[in-house]
């Protein structure tokens, strides 16, 4: 067996659908999607049914992701471990992180990384999604959410302290002062829902259920610009 037919297949499997897990896979859906025949072919049995809504697993094709998750699981532990006993400093480093932690904690440091590190070729992930250190889609990722599952060593980096803010004509106009902070009259910028856990989104949900959202976005950085412009009060690093 291929395991490179499995890894397609375990890509499907959490990606629902031929075009998610090429996006995964770096590959194209048509290469996916042959490979998972290839797969099915040999082991004489449908491992998906196919849906307008994407693709499912039947039973078998269950049965099969268990046991394709303890190959990939050994295999990752096989490659740490041979990894982890060649001690130079050299290679390709792959770093997740959020935009603006890549942009303002990450990127001022790299002239020094650099220099100190002259045969590590970083290559930093900037999105907001947590990607899965155990499966490899990182080797490194700065978050400011403690993980709770995976194999994974964790370590304090840093503060990333935050407050609220809006743009001075923002407070005049509503009369916005620091300790009066009126939300039945104030709007709110905030994240779309599938980050609504992230930075300050569980505070203004406490705080300001009831206020007008102006805005959200996925991107902190957009956050800074609209609140920037004008439109609402964000929380934002300090």
């Amino acid at each position: 067996m291929d395991w490179d037919d499995f890894k397609h297949f375990l890509a499907v499997a959490r990606g629902g659908s031929l075009t998610a897990a090429a996006q995964t896979l770096k590959s194209s859906p048509a290469t996916v999607g042959r490979r998972v025949a290839a797969l099915e072919r040999k082991l004489g049995t449908r491992l998906f049914d196919r849906r307008q809504s994407g693709y499912a697993l039947t039973e078998s094709g269950n049965a099969i992701r268990v046991k394709a998750q303890d190959m990939e699981d050994a295999i990752i532990s096989a490659e740490r471990e041979a990894l982890g006993r060649d001690l130079r400093a050299t290679g390709k480093v792959r770093v997740a992180a959020s935009d603006d932690i890549a942009a303002h904690v990450i990127a001022p440091s790299l002239g020094q990384f650099r220099r100190l590190y002259p045969g590590i070729m970083l290559e930093i992930v900037a999105r907001m999604d947590l990607v899965n250190l155990s499966r490899r889609e990182a080797d490194i990722a700065l978050r400011g959410v403690r993980p709770t599952t995976g194999d994974v060593v964790v370590r304090p980096a840093g503060i990333w302290p935050y407050g609220l803010y809006a743009s001075r004509s923002y407070c005049e106009t509503y009369g916005l002062r620091p300790g009066h902070l009126d939300f039945s009259r104030a709007a709110i910028i905030t994240w779309t829902e599938p980050y609504a856990h992230q930075r300050g989104g569980p505070w203004f949900a406490r705080h300001a259920a009831g206020a007008t959202v102006a805005l959200t976005s996925d991107s902190p950085r957009v956050h800074f610009a609209a609140c920037k412009a004008g439109i609402g009060v964000a929380i934002l690093p300090s």
